[in-house]
């Protein structure tokens, strides 16, 4: 059995117990173009609700990527003056706003299409858009994607309707805890056999690690759908075509 294996076959005891696409044009901080929401809410107090956000969204990847505040939340970023800066913003209680609740997904889904896709096929998305009950983008990955829920947060949100009381499912925090803690184990598994192999390209190498990114991707794209299962499904793929690749010069 390989190492690969010996490894898989042990997340599934524990089970058993239990798209970004970048933006050309950059905020103001990074030497790009000019952007009045970006230079008047940096200003604001951290004290603030809106200063705080705009702290947060200093150093994230939004920033790293220039997706600066009108984006999300609409307005006028040219503009000098504060009324025709906002212009078209809404309060996110307003169920007109690009960032009311249930209008989240598809907010963030402009960019981050494939995920949104996904996310559209769960029953949480349905539960969302019927009752406005259930998680959106923002309960795992904060409004401005400066963190993503560890194992031990999602088995707690999880949580808040998955438990005995309620009834519903039980059992799904501590699987999805220990599906997502494989999940994170087999990206540093594949990053790994990455820098051990560097195959050359056309190698039989090269294919068995690119059918393994597939195999991960797809597991990512099902995370948004919470299919746990088929997460398992593509993760034993994954570590399939890892046990496929040999070590020899013919294949460096």
């Amino acid at each position: 059995m390989s190492h690969h294996h010996k490894y898989v076959v042990s997340f599934f005891m524990i089970l058993s117990s239990v798209m970004f696409v970048p933006i050309s044009s950059h905020a103001d901080g990074r030497g790009g173009t000019r952007n009045t929401c970006v230079n008047c809410h940096s200003k604001l107090p951290g004290s603030s609700f809106v200063g705080v956000k705009s702290h947060d969204w200093k150093g994230s990847i939004h920033q790293k990527h220039g997706v600066t505040c009108d984006k999300c939340h609409g307005g006028n970023p040219a503009a000098t003056d504060e009324k025709t800066a906002h212009t078209g913003v809404l309060k996110s209680s307003e169920p007109r706003s690009t960032v009311y609740y249930k209008n989240i997904p598809s907010t963030c889904g402009k960019c981050h299409g494939a995920e949104y896709y996904s996310f559209t096929q769960s029953y949480h998305y349905k539960k969302l858009e019927a009752t406005g009950g259930g998680p959106n983008c923002v309960t795992c990955h904060g409004s401005m994607v400066t963190s993503v829920l560890k194992p031990d947060d999602i088995a707690n949100v999880c949580e808040r309707c998955h438990n005995k009381r309620i009834g519903v499912f039980p059992y799904v925090p501590q699987k999805a805890k220990a599906v997502l803690l494989l999940l994170r184990e087999s990206k540093a598994l594949l990053g790994a056999d990455r820098r051990l192999y560097h195959p050359v390209e056309g190698s039989a190498n090269a294919r068995h690690l690119q059918e393994a990114q597939s195999s991960l991707y797809s597991a990512k794209l099902e995370w948004h759908r919470f299919g746990l299962d088929a997460i398992i499904g593509d993760l034993e793929r994954m570590d399939d075509s890892l046990g496929k690749l040999t070590r020899n010069r013919h294949q460096r």
